[in-house]
C-alpha cells in the first residue's frame, strides 16, 4: 500500500515537472516582438548594437534576442508601402501618436518609442516579459496609406528646393543667357518653341544626371552603415559651408557689392558660357530666314545641354543633397520625388520666358532679379542650413 502510494506520488511529481517543462518551452517559443525601423535612421542603426546597457559595434540587439528564444518581426518603413502602412496600423492600435517616428518596439500590449524607452525596457527586462504575452490585434485597413507628416513635409521640402534652385544665382545666370536667345526674331510662335525646347532641354539633362546619381546611391543603399555614414558627413560638411557662403553672399548683395560675391561658378566657367553663347547666337541670328526651325530648335537644344552642364557645379549643390535625401525611399518614390524636383526647377525658366516673350524685357528682367537678388540668397542659405541641420541630426 505505501509502495502504491509512493509510486503514485513520484509519477505525479514526474507528471508536473512535464508539465512544468513543457510550459516553460511554449512560453519561450511564444516569445515575440514587433520592431520598426528605417535604412536612414542613424539612431536605429545606434540602437542595433545596443543591449542590456551595452553597445558594441558589432552587436545586433535583435539576434541577441533571438538567441534568447525571442521572435523579432523587424519591418523597415523605407523598404516598401506595405511596411509603412503596417507602422501606422500599430501605432493607431497601440495609441501611439501618429507623428512618432522609429525606432518603435511592440511586445504584448505596450510601445517603446524611441531610443531612450527602448533600451530602459533593454535594461529593466520589460520588452523580454512582455514578449512571452500576445501582441495586440492589429489590421491595415484596406486603402489606408501611410500619412506620416514626414514623409508630407519631406516631400513638400523637394518642391521648395526645386523651386529655390531654380532661382540659384548661377541658374540666374543661365536664365539671363536664355532670355538673350530670344532676341533673334520678333516672331512669337518661334520664341516660344524656342523658349520650350531650351527648358526642355535643361529639364532632360539634369533628370538624367539625377538619374545616374540615384541609381549610383541606391546601389549602397543596402551597404554597410559606415558608407551612409561617411556620405552623410559628406553632405552635412558642405552644406554647412554653402550655408556660410551664401549667408555672406546674402550681406553683400543687400549692399550692392555683387563684385564680393562668393558662391558663384568659377571665372573660366563663366568665360566658357558666354563664348557657348555668343557662338551659338551668331549662328542662330545670322540670317535666320536660311535656316529651317528644326535646326534651330536642334541648336537651342543643344545649347541648354551644355549649359546644362556646365552650370552643374553651382546648381548642383542643392541637387546632391536632396538626391542623396529620396535615395532612402522606396525606388519608385525616389523617382517620383526627382521628377518633381525637376520640374520645380525649371519654373522659374517659364517665368522669365513668359516675361521677355510678353515684352517686358530683358533688361527690366535682368535688373529685377539683381534687386532681389539678396532675397534668393538668404532663402539659400536657410535651404543649406536646413539640409545640415537634418544630416547632422542623423549621424551626431
Amino acid at each position: 500500500m505505501h509502495m502504491k502510494l509512493l509510486k503514485l506520488t513520484i509519477t505525479g511529481f514526474l507528471f508536473f515537472l512535464f508539465l512544468l517543462t513543457t510550459t516553460t518551452s511554449v512560453s519561450a517559443e511564444n516569445q515575440k516582438v514587433v520592431h520598426f525601423t528605417d535604412s536612414q535612421c542613424l539612431i536605429c542603426l545606434e540602437l542595433k548594437g545596443y543591449i542590456n546597457g551595452e553597445y558594441t559595434e558589432d552587436a545586433d540587439y535583435i539576434k541577441k534576442m533571438e538567441d534568447a528564444g525571442i521572435e523579432v518581426e523587424s519591418y523597415d518603413i523605407l523598404t516598401s508601402a506595405e511596411n509603412a502602412d503596417l507602422f501606422t496600423a500599430y501605432k493607431a492600435t497601440y495609441n501611439v501618436d501618429k507623428e512618432a517616428a522609429v525606432p518603435i518596439v511592440f511586445a504584448g500590449d505596450q510601445a517603446f518609442v524611441g531610443l531612450d524607452e527602448i533600451r530602459e525596457g533593454f535594461d529593466d527586462g520589460s520588452i523580454t516579459s512582455l514578449s512571452s504575452e500576445e501582441l495586440l490585434d492589429v489590421s491595415v485597413i484596406e486603402g489606408a496609406t501611410y500619412t506620416n507628416i514626414t514623409g508630407v513635409v519631406g516631400f513638400l521640402t523637394v518642391l521648395a528646393a526645386g523651386f529655390l534652385d531654380g532661382f540659384n544665382p548661377c541658374a540666374i545666370a543661365m536664365l539671363l543667357l536664355f532670355v538673350s536667345l530670344l532676341g533673334f526674331s520678333e516672331n512669337k510662335r518661334v520664341l516660344i518653341l524656342v523658349s520650350v525646347t531650351y527648358i526642355f532641354a535643361l529639364f532632360i539633362s539634369y533628370f538624367l544626371i539625377g538619374t545616374f546619381l540615384l541609381n549610383f546611391l541606391l546601389q549602397f543603399k543596402a551597404e554597410a552603415e559606415l558608407i551612409n555614414r561617411i556620405i552623410s558627413w559628406f553632405v552635412a560638411i558642405l552644406c554647412s559651408f554653402l550655408f556660410l557662403f551664401n549667408l555672406y553672399d546674402f550681406f553683400m548683395t543687400r549692399k550692392n557689392r555683387y563684385d564680393k560675391v562668393k558662391n558663384q561658378l568659377p571665372k573660366f566657367i563663366q568665360r566658357f558660357n558666354k563664348k557657348i553663347i555668343k557662338r551659338f547666337t551668331a549662328v542662330i541670328n545670322d540670317d535666320t530666314n536660311k535656316k529651317g526651325l528644326f535646326t534651330i530648335l536642334v541648336l537651342t537644344f543643344v545649347l541648354g545641354v551644355l549649359l546644362s552642364v556646365t552650370e552643374l557645379i553651382c546648381t548642383g549643390q542643392i541637387y546632391l543633397g536632396i538626391i542623396y535625401g529620396i535615395h532612402y525611399l522606396e525606388t519608385f518614390y525616389a523617382y517620383i520625388a526627382l521628377i518633381s524636383y525637376n520640374i520645380m526647377f525649371v519654373v522659374p525658366l517659364i517665368a522669365i520666358a513668359v516675361i521677355a516673350i510678353r515684352g517686358k524685357g530683358i533688361v527690366s528682367t535682368s535688373n529685377w532679379i539683381r534687386e532681389h537678388m539678396h532675397i534668393i540668397k538668404f532663402f539659400n542659405a536657410m535651404l543649406f542650413l536646413i539640409i545640415a541641420l537634418y544630416y547632422f541630426s542623423r549621424i551626431i
